[in-house]
């Protein structure tokens, strides 16, 4: 018999392709150590006060350390960053991510120097959602590159965005 809960979860998953995403790095520190991941699943709330929220599997490294530390910081990754993905993804753990990448401390947060935006946030609020939090953080301090180009996913790739139509001068 046909599973329609694996089928719909299937077809969610192969809609969600279709997203594409900015690429960053959710960093924190707890009692000196280091945590962080990658994510995709990061959006603005409101600009008042400056709020964001981020999605976080509840058995990710980084899940009982964030929300203990009380402050976390986004790091929006630019196209330089791709090697940085698969260490932030699995590949490596703990402390040993941080080894790459020009990390610098913020407010108390690891933050990427070069990042194509980074915020640091204290903990707002954690929405419980199955197997997800739904983070949100008050926006301390952000800070930006001028140059535009930030690394996304899309359809399990990395990709670059660019202009449809260049701006008149």
């Amino acid at each position: 018999m046909n599973n329609p809960t694996a089928n719909a979860q299937a077809q969610f998953r192969s809609a969600m392709r279709r997203f594409t995403s900015t690429i960053c790095l959710i960093t924190t520190e707890l009692d000196g150590v280091r945590h962080g991941m990658a994510a995709t699943a990061v959006q603005s709330v409101t600009a008042d006060p400056p709020t964001i929220l981020v999605c976080i599997n509840q058995s990710a490294s980084i899940s009982q350390p964030l929300k203990q530390a009380g402050h976390f910081a986004v790091n929006m990754l630019h196209l330089s960053h791709a090697p940085l993905v698969p260490l932030f993804s699995g590949k490596l753990k703990g402390e040993e991510r941080f080894q790459h990448g020009n990390w610098i401390s913020l407010d108390g947060m690891p933050v990427l120097a070069d990042a194509q935006a980074a915020f640091v946030c204290s903990l707002k609020d954690v929405v419980h959602v199955e197997t997800h939090d739904v983070v949100l953080g008050e926006v301390c301090e952000a800070r930006f590159l001028e140059a535009i180009a930030p690394l996304l996913y899309e359809d399990g790739k990395l990709v670059r965005s660019s202009a449809l139509i260049e701006a008149a001068a």
